[in-house]
């Protein structure tokens, strides 16, 4: 209609700003004391700042090198003056390596993914990284993503698998490392397995691994707490074998609040119930890990929380699980450049209805609400002996990243070695048997005793029949129980020798 009074829509009207702030979230977290002393506000400060853009050249790409190159002369000249200033974003530089990550292969740029699309002056930088990514000499991840694949050494001979793999940036580091010494075209002997409890994202986990073109991937589609074993025939075996995992990537699904630079919803949305929500399925989880690792193996179990009930408490209660066989390795001199907090000792669990509500042990929680709150939430006594400090939380304000947990667990010992199908099947049968011998004991006993009741009542029938008991005079009323006391005495000694012919029976059943 014709120009009437309202304002109408404009297209470059900006949609309300999410309020980047929730007291409940920061309450909980300082109590918790995850941040160290004095740098509180600079954490803050860094969780409401953007996230920078990242990204990876791959190593087996056959233009590796040159893709490195490019990436240190040909936009080395891109200056902050050159650039406008978009949305709130004032830290445009030039794209330089994570000082942390291994041969300047992972590079960042201090400006956000929406507004590397929206300025101009990067229109031909943004176009390079999307064709780079197309032909897979680059991959779009963040930052602290790239590090639990970098704990797990893994070899082009290891046999990997990723629990919860989509949409497959770690799958593709994994990929990367299998390839690493047989180049671009080369098969290599180890397998990477990903696998995913959701249809939907493994069919955007396969178009992602696409790019990689690898002939070592097998996508798998299973709840990861539910993974089954998998079965081959090794060369020269007689008989099928486990296929247990040398590296096990355990990414578990988590309540995300370590990502609320890029997913502000965090901010309105958080609470610790996701969490404590979470946190039987995350322990189901990383048991199955360990069940599946062979002795000697390597499982990562990572997170993009800061919540300890997801992290900590979970990794010690597996550890006190498996406390014969797995422990946590010292990564601290693995990427020594990256800049890290312990894992904590301690920690409290906080009601979900009572922002004040915080207890330390689990006798503290009313018995209502002991369903909710199990006791592996809380933090235990043996802490220090299971040395959590040996986990790794990264937060954001410490070099410009989201926040991340890690861990790298090592099986030492076998737990309870799956059998063969066959000795599964022998087990089976020796129960039964086993079972047969015991019901046939039964039914012997108990027909000695019924021939036992028989001779017992054969014998007071002769004792109380008519006649035998004549009284003749005093002398034979008092031995009459004299006689009877000797016909019972008569009856055990038989039911004995009837014992006896059926244990020797047995005895020749048995030789024969």
């Amino acid at each position: 209609g014709g120009g009437g009074g309202g304002t109408g829509w404009d297209a470059k009207e900006k949609w309300p700003e999410v309020e980047k702030t929730n007291q409940y979230l920061e309450a909980y977290y300082k109590e918790q004391k995850i941040v160290p002393e004095g740098e509180w506000e600079e954490f803050l400060t860094a969780c409401r700042a953007v996230l920078p853009t990242t990204f990876r050249v791959s190593p087996c790409g056959t233009f590796a090198n040159e893709v490195r190159d490019q990436l240190k002369t040909r936009f080395s000249e891109l200056q902050m003056t050159d650039i406008e200033s978009v949305d709130e974003d004032q830290r445009t530089q030039p794209p330089k390596p994570l000082p942390w990550y291994p041969d300047n292969l992972a590079w960042y740029m201090s400006i956000s993914k929406k507004a590397l699309k929206r300025t101009p002056a990067l229109e031909k930088f943004h176009k390079y990284l999307v064709a780079e990514t197309e032909t897979g000499n680059l991959t779009r991840q963040e930052a602290v993503s790239m590090i639990p694949p970098l704990f797990m050494d893994v070899e082009p001979h290891h046999r990997v698998l990723d629990m919860c793999a989509a949409p497959g940036s770690k799958t593709s580091q994994l990929l990367e490392f299998i390839h690493m010494k047989s180049g671009a075209n080369g098969v290599p002997p180890g397998v990477v397995i990903a696998n995913d409890a959701d249809l939907d994202r493994c069919s955007m986990l396969i178009h992602q691994m696409k790019r990689i073109n690898s002939p070592s991937l097998l996508v798998l589609h299973h709840e990861a707490q539910k993974i089954p074993m998998l079965w081959g025939k090794p060369d020269g075996a007689a008989a099928k074998v486990p296929m247990r995992y040398d590296r096990i990537l355990c990414d578990v699904p988590c309540s995300g609040d370590g990502t609320m630079r890029k997913n502000v919803d965090v901010w309105r949305k958080w609470s610790p119930a996701q969490g404590a929500g979470l946190h039987k399925t995350q322990i189901q989880i990383l048991t199955r890990a360990v069940e599946l690792t062979v002795p000697g193996g390597v499982i990562v179990y990572s997170t993009c929380s800061m919540n300890p009930i997801e992290n900590e408490s979970v990794v010690a209660f597996v550890l006190k699980k498996f406390n014969m066989c797995l422990e946590l390795e010292d990564v601290s001199t693995q990427l020594p450049a990256l800049k890290r907090c312990p894992g904590l000792l301690n920690w409290r669990v906080r009601d979900k209805r009572q922002a004040d509500q915080f207890w330390d042990k689990f006798e503290e929680v009313p018995d209502a609400l002991r369903q909710v709150y199990c006791e592996s939430m809380f933090a235990p006594a043996e802490a220090a002996e299971l040395k959590l400090e040996r986990c790794v939380r990264v937060l954001p304000h410490h070099q410009d990243t989201g926040a991340f947990f890690i861990c790298k667990l090592r099986k030492t010992a076998d737990h309870t070695a799956p059998k063969s199908k066959q000795a599964v099947r022998d087990d089976e049968e020796a129960k039964t048997e086993a079972t047969e011998e015991v019901k046939a004991e039964v039914k012997a006993e108990e027909a000695k005793e019924e021939k036992k009741e028989e001779v017992k009542e054969e014998a007071k029938a002769d004792t109380t029949a008519p006649g035998k008991e004549e009284a003749k005079g005093e002398v034979k009323e008092e031995a009459a129980p004299d006689g009877d006391a000797t016909m019972k005495e008569e009856a055990k000694e038989e039911a004995k020798e009837e014992e006896k012919k059926e244990e020797e029976t047995k005895e020749e059943e048995k030789k024969e």
